[in-house]
């Protein structure tokens, strides 16, 4: 995937022999002769199914969490929203777009940013979901921050011209930050920080600042000591993880042993100080753990390690599937063949997108699947929209809007997206973020009369 991004920038540069800013810029502009940007707002009618979608990417999972995750999807078009990363993705793909490719986050909803800690421990707040990351149109990942904008909003019962209007902010909001971001040099862009202490700085309300220090307090007190009082309880005289099937379940031998020799692969992807650290470690006990809501079905595990003094270290371990786009109705089965790279794939993305990642990332193949690794709620936490005041949700849309440029803004490509952009822009995402609730509602109404029947 690194490999294609610098291939797309050789080719522009040997395109057009540019090697400034102000050239990428006037690039963009010409862009708009070929793709207007009015067109981005257009949304041609598509014919398909997405009972068959959501099928094809079942067929992959843990039958036995289906229901649970039909449960989960099934209670609001916003939850059915995040849980189908697919149906945008596959829409957005037939439909009008810039060709001005970046890495994209590729499910960028307001749900999928959270506070984590830096490597020094400083608490950060930025995208934090990377399982659909790939170089895209730029303007894809807008998109789906700004439908998520609506479905979230209207399920809070927010004024309609208001949530228009706040739509229309947030997309300027992004293309202002995109501009003024290649006004500084690259290093400048590569270093910028997504520092709690900036994001309160920029709120415009101390009611505001301080709904978000509370959060940050809370996720700060979540440690490893606190997830393994948690998640485990005392078996004779070792920890082991609570059982809670279905979601939770203690592995067979056979499946045990090959997480574990995962593991091993896993520690030879790591930083050398991570794995010289984690060679203090042994594993006291791995269960499969499933979350969320789109990847809850997959194979997920949580790995208790225990060290040198007794201390804890609990890793999630997550399946890499391929991009939700890929596995379309006609691909019913995925083969390690197609899985192979995914793990760093993910991880590559998260450390591209973020300003500063877990340091204990990384990936492995075990029993014919892909897997990465992180810290499993370790100084983690996110923000309940459904928690939020008028007043804050405007501010928290913003901070994603903000912050998902700056993300982008690692791409090469996206100077000439930031030419490309003017006032139309930020139109013509609202149009077609607006027009595209009556996609999702559609496509919700399907899947409960296919589910609840």
């Amino acid at each position: 995937m690194r490999a294609e991004m610098i291939e797309e920038l050789k080719k522009l540069q040997r395109q057009t022999n540019i090697t400034n800013i102000a050239a990428l810029h006037d690039l963009g502009k010409a862009q708009r002769e070929t793709v207007p940007l009015s067109s981005l707002g257009d949304r041609p009618i598509i014919q398909r199914d997405p009972v068959a979608f959501i099928d094809a990417i079942e067929a992959n999972l843990i039958q036995e969490l289906l229901p649970q995750r039909h449960q989960k999807m099934g209670a609001n078009p916003a939850a059915f929203f995040r849980g189908t990363a697919e149906l945008m993705a596959y829409d957005l793909s037939h439909e009008p777009q810039s060709h001005l490719r970046v890495l994209t986050d590729g499910d960028a909803h307001l749900q999928n940013f959270g506070f984590y800690a830096s490597p020094e421990r400083n608490m950060l707040f930025d995208l934090n979901d990377f399982d659909e990351a790939a170089p895209n149109s730029f303007e894809f990942d807008v998109k789906r921050l700004t439908t998520s904008i609506y479905l979230f909003g209207g399920q809070e019962h927010f004024g309609e011209a208001a949530v228009d209007q706040l739509v229309k902010d947030v997309a300027r909001t992004y293309r202002k930050t995109l501009k003024k971001a290649f006004k500084t040099g690259a290093l400048e862009r590569f270093y910028a920080s997504t520092a709690v202490d900036n994001l309160v700085a920029e709120l415009p309300a101390e009611e505001d600042a301080q709904f978000v220090r509370d959060v940050v307090k809370k996720a700060a007190n979540r440690d490893n000591e606190s997830v393994v009082k948690k998640f485990t309880v005392m078996h004779g005289t070792h920890l082991r993880f609570k059982d809670d099937p279905p979601r939770s379940v203690h592995l067979e031998q056979g499946q045990e042993i090959a997480m574990m020799h995962g593991f091993l692969q896993y520690q030879q992807t790591t930083r050398a100080d991570v794995a010289l650290l984690l060679g203090q470690y042994h594993i006291t006990d791995i269960i499969r753990h499933s979350v969320g809501i789109g990847s809850f079905g997959t194979s997920s595990y949580l790995m208790l390690l225990t060290g040198l003094g007794g201390s804890h270290l609990v890793l999630q371990v997550k399946e890499a599937l391929p991009r939700r786009r890929d596995l379309l109705p006609s691909r019913l089965e995925v083969t390690l063949n197609q899985e192979v790279s995914e793990g760093q794939r993910i991880i590559s993305s998260t450390q591209i997108l973020q300003k500063a990642s877990d340091p204990f990332l990384g990936w492995f193949n075990a029993f014919g699947k892909s897997f990465y690794v992180r810290q499993f709620r370790d100084m983690k936490g996110s923000i309940d929209v459904s928690a939020l005041s008028w007043t804050q949700y405007q501010a928290y849309c913003r901070v994603c809007g903000y912050l998902l440029a700056m993300a982008h803004a690692q791409s090469p490509m996206a100077a000439v997206a930031a030419g490309y952009m003017n006032k139309d822009f930020d139109a013509a995402i609202q149009h077609w973020a607006k027009d595209y609730l009556h996609q999702v509602t559609a496509d919700y109404a399907a899947f409960i009369e296919k589910y609840d029947s």
